[in-house]
């Protein structure tokens, strides 16, 4: 089944037909790959969430922003009935594992109203100082998928 992707009408993505096509676990890192800026560059804690434009900014006003593409795949994955069989997982090297965890809470996924938080969407979440090879091994444990039932989504090549 082919859909059409984000704003692009001539953008498709060609959905898998049966669960053995899909990863049981898709892992995304947080910082410049979901969102932008990273949390290393903002003065973090309090967020605020402007209820009229859902814009996030940080305790000097910095807006906090979730990729389009991010978005859009993390609502996929969550909502089509093709990956009706995979878990969403956030792996993310950082010390400041509460900052990310309350601003997974604030970000919608969806713009339909009815819209689920990015933590609603994700099942495993590994936010640690280390490196991802450890957040991987605990992602493993906790989740009992092997890793090369795995997907990861992350903007350092040298993670991959």
């Amino acid at each position: 089944m082919d859909i059409a992707f984000m704003d692009d009408p001539c953008a498709t993505l060609d959905l898998p037909r049966s669960s053995r096509e899909t990863p049981k676990l898709i892992v995304y890192d947080l910082d410049d790959t979901i969102w932008f800026p990273e949390l290393y560059m903002i003065a973090g804690a309090p967020f605020v969430k402007d209820p009229a434009t859902k814009k996030t900014t940080d305790a000097s006003g910095v807006e906090v922003r979730v990729y389009p593409a991010a978005r859009a795949s993390i609502s996929l994955v969550d909502t089509h009935e093709a990956f009706s069989g995979t878990k969403i997982a956030v792996a993310s090297r950082t010390h400041r594992g509460q900052w990310a965890r309350t601003l997974m809470s604030m970000f919608d996924i969806a713009d339909d109203g009815g819209a689920r938080s990015l933590a609603q969407c994700v099942s495993f979440v590994d936010v640690a100082s280390g490196t991802k090879k450890a957040h991987f091994a605990r992602l493993r444990e906790a989740s009992g998928v092997e890793y090369e039932d795995m997907l990861f989504f992350d903007n350092e090549g040298e993670n991959c």
